[in-house]
């Protein structure tokens, strides 16, 4: 009888038994926190992909894939090991060919270094004395140096022992050739950890990713949604984003992701579409099996949920919390200010002289005012103005332009290159210029966390009516809402 399939074939992709989650429990306890461990992961490169059933990363090591032997010695008296043939599906270890497959990959990365790739068998349910008796065609096949045994406390130097002398690994450098997901495009950089388990979590519900504006919910849930497609290139998805502008970012992001990766996937491939269409799509009953939504509105919540199929899933991303959803927040933001973002939080908000201010009385005097004041210190590409009338922003453009040399345009001006960009209110969370000039009445609508995080130095929130000052009172009432 031949217990042996194929010695280093193909793993399954079903979660680790407890068994399995013990030793790697012991090994992290061994090896500290130096070494990161990875299970039931795949990996992508360009058309192919590898599971990894237990791989760890070690400075001082390199890389190490751990295959697990299950067998007790009673099920191996009597019994031959041997290699299968390249056919054979039932197999019990897998090595060779991930080994390679990561070979590959690192080898594109580190041109004048050779990262260790190390394969280790680990025997869960058999001890060294025991695996001693077995036939010798084990021996042959399993080399007792390369093996961790039941029972044995020495993990950690075994592993030392078969490392190079005085060998480092670039662990994030490793890390970010193996699992491109993990690297936010604008940046260049790894996501934090928090992030990273989050983008190797399985997606058994929907999720909602919390964050104030700048802290990376568009890129994250972006990568999130692209893995999923990379693990099931077969599922129906679609992504929604509140407006056209939005929208255009969005698709920027996903070449991004796509290009840096080289995963294999034609981001034409993928809908991204406004929430105005999700209506029209639920009348005409199409269905999906994820759906990303960014900067999800709550009262658009019913309506995605009855796009989705009986076992779908939805992600979603906004500043606020969602009630019965799995919520990930994003403790930092990467482009407000400390005092703006905890202004965001509803906290200090008298503190805000420096870069929030609030303006009450005739609109186009204080445009004209602050913008006077301004320009001695900024060029005009860096200020941007939102108004809620198209009339009176056209007008607006016209008296600027007669106080000042011309310097503002408006955003749907073909013909203007550069100079104050005039925007309607509605375009507010499509921009980010270092100052920002907000024109509000009491009819306009919009939501106070955005009119405060947009710009990357100074928001002006101006008015004519004494209700700019609810906007204060809202900011701080923003954290009993997201608590």
């Amino acid at each position: 009888m031949n217990i042996f399939s194929k010695l280093f074939s193909a793993s399954s992709q079903q979660a680790l038994p407890p068994s399995h989650e013990s030793t790697i429990q012991l090994l992290h306890e061994q090896l500290g926190d130096e070494a990161r461990f990875f299970s039931h992961l795949p990996l992508f490169f360009q058309g192919q992909n590898r599971t990894v059933e237990c791989m760890m990363l070690h400075p001082n090591i390199g890389v190490v894939l751990f295959s697990f032997f299950d067998h007790t010695a009673e099920e191996l008296q009597g019994v031959t090991a041997a290699i299968a043939g390249e056919n054979d599906n039932n197999a019990d270890i897998e090595v060779l060919s991930l080994q390679q497959f990561i070979r590959s990959r690192l080898n594109e990365t580190f041109e004048t270094q050779s990262t260790p790739i190390l394969s280790l068998l680990v025997c869960t349910r058999l001890d060294e004395s025991t695996f001693d008796t077995l036939d010798e065609s084990f021996h042959k096949l399993i080399p007792k140096p390369l093996t961790l045994f039941k029972g044995s406390n020495d993990y950690k130097e075994k592993i030392f022992a078969l490392s190079l002398k005085d060998h480092t690994c670039d662990v994030n450098t490793a890390l970010q050739t193996l699992f491109p997901e993990l690297i936010v495009p604008e940046t260049n950089t790894l996501m934090s950890i928090q992030q990273q388990t989050l983008m190797h979590t399985d997606l058994q519900e929907n999720l909602h990713i919390k964050g104030l504006p700048g802290s990376g919910k568009s890129s994250l849930l972006t990568a999130k949604t692209l893995y999923e497609k990379m693990k099931r290139p077969n599922i129906d998805l679609i992504i929604f984003a509140p407006r056209t502008c939005n929208v255009h970012q969005l698709q920027a992001m996903i070449f991004q992701f796509v290009e840096h990766s080289q995963w294999d996937i034609n981001p034409a491939d993928i809908t991204v579409s406004t929430f105005e269409s999700i209506k029209k799509r639920t009348r005409e009953k199409q269905r999906y099996d994820l759906i990303a939504c960014d900067d999800v509105n709550k009262t658009d919540l019913q309506s995605l949920e009855s796009l989705l199929k009986k076992e779908g899933r939805l992600i979603s991303s906004s500043h606020y919390r969602l009630e019965k959803r799995k919520v990930y927040t994003l403790p930092e933001s990467f482009r407000l200010s400390p005092a703006l973002c905890a202004a965001c939080e509803g906290l200090i908000v008298d503190k805000l002289e420096n870069e929030l201010v609030f303006k009450l009385g005739n609109t186009y005097m204080n445009t004209l005012v602050i913008l006077e004041t301004l320009l001695k210190e900024a060029d005009a590409k860096q200020i941007s103005i939102l108004h809620h009338s198209t009339k009176q922003r056209r007008e607006l453009c016209t008296q600027i332009n007669e106080y000042f040399t011309t310097c503002a345009y408006l955003y749907d001006d073909p013909d203007k290159a550069e100079g104050i960009e005039l925007h309607p209110l509605s375009h507010l969370n499509c921009l980010n210029t270092e100052y920002m000039i907000i024109i509000l009445d009491e009819e306009s609508s919009y939501d106070p966390i955005e009119l405060i995080s947009r710009a990357q130095k100074k928001s002006f929130i101006l008015g004519e009516s004494e209700d700019i000052y609810n906007i204060i009172t809202q900011i701080k009432g923003l954290q009993n809402e997201s608590d």
